[in-house]
């Protein structure tokens, strides 16, 4: 049995839903509400569920998603009232949607899709299908690390995730203890590898390849040799091989 919960601010609309769906078979609908607020207490009380969110009267609806998933997690809400256009649809795919429904969807449409979100199933014409597996392909391609990345030594590494997080070059070379020098010419050679023109441009490279996990190491100055002293910690004064008794 499917435990539905409506919510809807129009009470002719989440009424007249409920008294459409409720004699539907493996459908129960446990729940009309006016608000997500009111929400939480039913989704613990009749644990995973299925819910109806209109989303007309909503300020920010892929929002509102979030915020319940986020407090009830696994939980299956259906879109309702989406626009037809992909964009919208796709937005509330992105943060979470079991499914959608347009305003042109009809009753028997509705059960279907139902039935397909409580079976962990998306329901939604070919169009949007393609759209989906089009933008998939977009996040796949963002996540991906970019080929140059190789490119790059380690050192060349550690330095474009500090540009990322806005040191100079100054700060740099303090943070890994190397010449001032040294770091201009690593940050050269990391521009002219990737093809970029400015630190700017390095920084936003890296933040694409999400190499703000990358660990970088604090390097430690070399110790200086120990400075010769005579045993009474004093410097040891070199022994002369001249002088009035220095035998000649």
């Amino acid at each position: 049995m499917i435990q539905l919960i409506i919510v809807a601010a129009t009470r002719f609309y989440r009424e007249g839903l409920a008294l459409a769906l409720q004699g539907v078979e493996d459908i129960e609908v446990v729940s009309v509400l006016a608000q997500p607020g009111e929400l939480e207490a039913d989704v613990h009380a009749c644990g995973r569920a299925v819910v109806l969110l209109d989303i007309a009267d909503l300020p920010d609806g892929p929002s509102t998603v979030v915020s319940l998933r986020s407090s009830n997690p696994g939980l299956r809400i259906i879109a309702l009232g989406v626009s037809v256009h992909e964009p919208e649809i796709i937005a509330y795919a992105e943060n979470g949607v079991a499914g959608y429904l347009t305003r042109d969807h009809s009753i028997g449409e509705l059960v279907r899709v139902i039935a397909c979100a409580a079976h962990g199933e998306l329901h939604c014409s070919p169009r949007v299908a393609g759209a989906l597996s089009q933008r998939v392909a977009e996040l796949s391609a963002e996540l991906r690390p970019s080929p140059h990345v190789a490119l790059l030594s380690h050192r060349e590494t550690e330095i474009v995730v500090l540009l990322e997080r806005g040191l100079s070059n100054q700060e740099i070379s303090k943070q890994l203890c190397i010449a001032l020098a040294t770091v201009k010419n690593h940050v050269h050679s990391i521009l002219e590898k990737l093809g970029l023109r400015g630190r700017a441009a390095a920084a936003a490279w890296a933040r694409r390849q999400h190499l703000g996990n990358v660990t970088v190491m604090q390097s430690t100055p070399r110790a200086l040799p120990p400075t010769p002293t005579n045993g009474y910690g004093t410097l040891e004064r070199p022994t002369s091989h001249t002088g009035p008794n220095h035998p000649r």
